[in-house]
């Protein structure tokens, strides 16, 4: 039986290949085990936003639902005049348009089309996992010099703390330039930020993780040596015991799969893509749910959407130079942001730390 083709720049190739390196970058991301698997998932770290009506430039609004706090009504007392109204903050998300591509020439071509649309397709794949992956934790680290459709902004002064001895003035920015090589994180920082994150009004919201209250904490690699070491000092808890939870959990979670361990409903990663704002120092993260939005809105305008549909990616196969030079465009239109309520950071709490090379 003979194997089914398209031609070049094809609207079945176009839908084919579009949809698939959309599902394999996402697929690839460090970030992928914590965004939510539907939109709108408000018991996600990242919620995702699928607004394919909307197009470059546009906002994507989105909104919180604060936890309700009233007495309630008790036995037979009448519930009427006594409900509780529902508090709504509002956030928004600005989507852009980002591309890269892959070209080549006929004397150099070694491979067929199929190849060169699937080594096309996995490499470039992968250059938006990276780029996913990067502006995403710039983003939640709150890197001010990130903007891609929004700038990003630097943690209110309830939403980090300094690890070490170093006086928290509320400017995050100047409380890291007082940090020093003996303000590495320790296990007492991960107590004080959970402490925080649960006390700040509105409090960091936790994860639901079967039936357990939940939060994230993603280590830079630097940080998470220095917290073995300072495991290793103590007596409260070794680094055994905190493995251990993580690996009886991750055969029915994939959540805690590839986790450093787990310490007090705090579930631990690594990661090198933790931001850096100055030399030595690394914004870690304890995040709960709703923490950050990935939105992704439509690939094509209104005309190609006739022929290839609403699709998150775009894929478009061209030819120059009298078919001597071929070469694949791939798209994305989307926007990254953590959320901000209220003026406040929300799911985020940032654990600011000297942190060098070992």
């Amino acid at each position: 039986m003979a194997d089914t083709t398209f031609a070049t720049g094809s609207a079945q190739a176009v839908k084919i290949y579009s949809a698939l390196t959309f599902k394999e970058a996402l697929e690839k991301t460090y970030i992928n085990k914590f965004l939510g698997k539907k939109a709108d998932d408000t018991n996600a770290v990242i919620v995702r936003k699928d607004d394919l009506e909307k197009s470059a430039g546009e906002l994507i609004y989105y909104d919180l639902l604060m936890a309700a706090t009233g007495a309630g009504v008790k036995g037979d007392n009448e519930i009427e005049d006594y409900e509780e109204e529902m508090t709504y903050h509002q956030d928004s998300v600005y989507i852009d348009q980002l591309r890269n591509a892959h070209s080549w020439r006929r004397m150099g071509q070694q491979r067929t089309l199929h190849n060169l649309r699937t080594d096309a397709r996995a490499n470039l794949s992968s250059w938006f996992a990276r780029k996913y992956d990067e502006y995403m934790f710039r983003y939640l680290c709150g890197d001010t010099t990130i903007n891609h459709g929004q700038a990003g902004t630097a943690p209110d002064s309830d939403h980090y703390i300094v690890c070490g001895d170093v006086t928290h003035t509320g400017t995050i920015a100047t409380d890291e330039g007082n940090l020093s090589n003996n303000d590495q994180i320790a296990l007492a920082d991960l107590d004080f930020a959970k402490e925080k994150a649960k006390n700040v009004d509105p409090m960091v919201p936790p994860l639901m993780i079967d039936g357990e209250e939940m939060y994230i904490v993603v280590l830079h690699d630097y940080s998470a040596t220095d917290l073995r070491l300072n495991v290793a000092s103590s007596s409260y808890t070794t680094w055994e015991t905190i493995q251990k939870y993580a690996a009886v959990r991750g055969s029915k979670n994939p959540l805690f799969t590839n986790a450093l361990g787990v310490y007090r409903n705090m579930i631990l990663y690594e990661s090198n893509r933790i931001y850096s704002p100055v030399s030595n120092v690394r914004r870690n993260l304890l995040l709960g749910a709703q923490a950050g939005v990935f939105a992704v809105g439509s690939a094509y305008d209104k005309v190609d959407e006739k022929a290839y549909g609403k699709l998150p990616m775009s894929w478009a196969e061209y030819s120059r130079d009298a078919g001597n030079k071929k070469g694949v465009a791939v798209g994305c239109i989307f926007g990254m942001k953590k959320c901000v309520f209220n003026s406040k950071d929300y799911g985020t709490m940032v654990l600011t730390a000297y942190a060098a090379q070992h």
